[in-house]
């Protein structure tokens, strides 16, 4: 996930994020996060499913845990998405396996 340095710096540190707002297409949400104090925002795309079973919706409290890797966003304390630091970045990937 590609996060905005003024995300990152809100993330480092230990600002609260709210959710903004929440666009679904197909099997995926966008669900935008905005840090109030820091004035930061960031989009981070999750499955759909994922995010109608959190409840999802404009207002929903996020929190940003310290990993030793980086950030586990997460609401009413289950696991929304994982944010890796500048050192751990270059180590995560995806791809799709097609077959």
């Amino acid at each position: 996930m590609e996060v905005p340095f003024a995300a990152l710096h809100a993330l480092a540190e230990g600002a609260r994020f709210s959710v903004t707002a929440v666009r679904f297409s197909g099997e995926v949400a966008l669900v935008t996060l905005s840090a109030a104090v820091e004035g930061s925002a960031m989009v981070v795309e999750v499955s759909a499913r994922l995010a109608r079973d959190l409840g999802l919706a404009a207002g929903a409290a996020v929190t940003a845990s310290v990993v030793a890797t980086g950030w586990i966003l997460s609401v009413a304390g289950e696991a929304l998405a994982y944010v890796a630091d500048e050192a751990t970045r270059p180590l995560v990937h995806s791809r799709r396996i097609s077959g």
